[in-house]
């Protein structure tokens, strides 16, 4: 038996419910997986939930509540949405599966033996935000930022995996393997962090007690990525006994890539094992141009969509998204893509040429016997329809292959109106051109069925049972469907497919249930006011306004950011930290305030003259204070 088409989605973290960041990726997973098996391939398509961490732990303790109680609540939500929506993942694997732990464990041992992991006691500083060691370096970029007193001595003992072994082999495959991260922007980004160099990784804890054993060492656990990631290695074995193994395909979200194109990669060239074909790295979904969060109140969660169907919150997440990009969702957006795509779009031209070919030929499928100018131009279109589908689809870019498809069908619209086949039906001399006119919509809407089956699948069944065509639409084999087949029986009667919606009644409704509750005020966990100086000392310091012309993120840094600073009087190269804040491409032409006459100094080898000045919340978030849009470069802020 051939090896499956293997995909896989990360493992969502078990702290909230699932919002559309999530379902996003899971539909994208699911249209894949059902666009392979109707290439006649055997797919097998992961997902699950990763439920180890301190961060579980601490949530627990503080409803006193065991870890595993917690993660089981929070994955109903997750296992109960899939259901509801239709998603054909073969397996739900969660991280406190036996199985994954036998093969966390095992691996671990392995490598131990091998001497890719070893113990050592490190000794350093400790961020307790970002719960995890930081070099000396990276603690002087947190006390430039004012962020010192995050920082706490710690001294523990724990298990490193050599990273730093792999940092030739990774760039020599990466050299070797152009399309292993995709898209290629982002398959950059990876270069540039372990082109900057790679340290030994810290794999295990010995401070939180709820996670997998180290096995012969039982008060440290394995830690974060070491068990999260080796779970596509546990999920690709079947109950049968089948191994899938590797990964054809594994999606991600962008925040994550770092971990699964450098740290994965190094684990399994220490394990001997193939490495995945290729990782899909897409964007975020944004709300108002701004990530989606909890502490912001701007979540979206999916049953406040899928009351318009399954299938409307699958096409307008595959249509609307560039993968790899971010998009901002916007509710008056969502309802006009249905509304013009669905309802007025195939919907209207399902039920116009079902419709006609009932009135006009009692249901039965006419031939074309006969064609002008005008067929032989759509038909010829509609030849090339299907694989220009299947070419992107491949690719991985729904967004494209139903962009194509509906210029095809909204040009359909108007070959109606050319063609005036209620008039052609008046003169039965037109009989043969009526019959060409009939045939190509039928045909459009069958080939239209059968592509839409991966994204909108219970409406392409339910168009298809309309076409008059047996069995399931799913399993129609997309390198095999003939535009010009012959059709087994007459049309039913046309169903809708998607009603209108009112839009200005939805849109109040679906604002007012997603508004944001009124914000809480914030936490003043910060540090004491400083000692009082004198206004000749504050003075000395020179503020401007500056505008940001370039922006880029620093390798190996998950926060600093490298910008290009227009001043008025000159440009500056600054380096801050507002990585974890900010994407680099929202901080262009940006206005900002720039200490000015700050001594330069040097962050990861880049020298920085100058700070921006920020805000900073009780979890050390960077707000960046904005001067008046008709402020100019090189102001003097007072």
């Amino acid at each position: 038996m051939p090896k499956p088409f293997y995909l896989t989605t990360p493992i969502y973290y078990v702290n909230d419910r699932p919002h559309i960041g999530h379902v996003y990726t899971t539909v994208l997973a699911d249209a894949i997986a059902r666009f392979h098996r109707q290439m006649g391939e055997p797919v097998r398509f992961l997902t699950g939930t990763d439920e180890h961490g301190q961060k579980v732990e601490k949530a627990a303790a503080a409803r006193g509540i065991a870890p595993k109680a917690l993660a089981d609540e929070v994955v109903a939500n997750y296992t109960d949405l899939w259901a509801r929506m239709g998603m054909t993942h073969d397996r739900f694997i969660r991280t406190t599966d036996a199985d994954h732990r036998e093969t966390v464990q095992r691996w671990f041992k392995k490598l131990l033996d091998s001497g890719d992991i070893y113990k050592a006691t490190y000794k350093g500083l400790y961020s307790v935000s970002d719960e995890a060691f930081v070099t000396e370096t990276q603690a002087k970029e947190l006390q430039a930022q004012g962020l010192a007193h995050q920082l706490i001595e710690l001294e523990e003992e724990t298990y490193f995996f050599r990273l730093s072994k792999y940092e030739k082999p990774l760039l020599d495959f990466y050299a070797t393997h152009p399309d292993f991260v995709q898209p290629d922007f982002r398959f950059n980004e990876v270069k540039r962090f372990v082109e900057g160099g790679l340290q030994d990784l810290s794999i295990s804890r010995t401070t939180i007690n709820w996670g997998i054993p180290v096995p012969g060492d039982e008060k440290h656990v394995v830690y974060v990525w070491f068990d999260a990631l080796l779970n596509y290695l546990t999920g690709a074995k079947d109950e049968k006994g089948g191994d899938a193994w590797s990964p054809d395909l594994q999606i991600v979200g962008k925040d994550i890539l770092r971990f699964h194109a450098v740290y994965w990669p190094a684990f399994l060239m220490a394990m001997g094992l193939e490495l995945p074909k290729a990782i899909l790295a897409h964007g975020w979904w944004l709300m108002g141009n701004d990530k989606m969060s909890k502490s912001k109140g701007n979540i979206v969660r999916p049953d406040t969509l899928l009351k318009y169907g399954n299938d409307a919150l699958r096409y307008y997440f595959l249509r609307d998204m560039q993968v790899g990009h971010d998009r901002d969702f916007a509710f008056e957006g969502f309802i006009d893509r249905l509304n013009a795509d669905l309802a007025n779009g195939l919907g209207n031209l399902a039920s116009r040429s079902i419709s006609m070919i009932q009135r006009y030929r009692n249901g039965a499928f006419p031939g074309a016997s006969k064609m002008d100018e005008s067929d032989a131009a759509v038909d010829a279109q509609g030849r090339a329809l299907l694989p220009a589908f299947v070419a992107q689809a491949n690719a991985h870019n729904f967004n494209a292959a139903l962009d194509g498809l509906w210029v095809f069908l909204r040009g359909l619209d108007g070959y109606i109106v050319q063609a005036e086949p209620w008039k052609l039906a008046k003169d039965e001399a037109n009989a043969a051109k009526l019959d060409t006119v009939l045939a190509i919509l039928y045909r459009a809407l069958r080939v239209a069925s059968a592509a839409l089956a991966s994204v909108m699948p219970d409406m392409a069944q339910q168009l298809w049972e309309s076409l008059g065509l047996p069995g399931k639409v799913a399993d129609q084999r997309l390198d095999q469907l003939a535009w010009d087949a012959p059709a087994p029986g007459p049309v039913a009667d046309p169903k809708p497919l998607f009603a209108r919606i009112d839009k200005e009644k939805d849109m109040s409704e679906l604002e007012s249930a997603n508004a944001a509750p009124a914000p809480s005020a914030p936490s003043l966990d910060v540090p004491e006011i400083r000692e009082t100086v004198d206004a000749d000392t504050f003075f000395k310091v020179d503020l401007r306004v500056g505008k940001i012309l370039e922006a880029e993120r620093v390798p190996k840094s998950d926060k600093l950011i490298k910008m290009k600073v227009d001043l008025g009087l000159e440009q500056r190269t600054i380096v801050g930290g507002l990585g974890k804040a900010y994407e680099p491409d929202e901080l262009l032409q940006r206005s900002v305030v720039v200490v000015a006459n700050l001594a330069p100094r040097k962050l990861m080898g880049i020298e920085s003259h100058g700070m921006l000045l920020a805000a900073s919340d009780a979890g050390s978030k960077p707000y960046l204070i904005a001067p008046p849009a008709d402020a100019l470069p090189g102001f003097i802020v007072k």
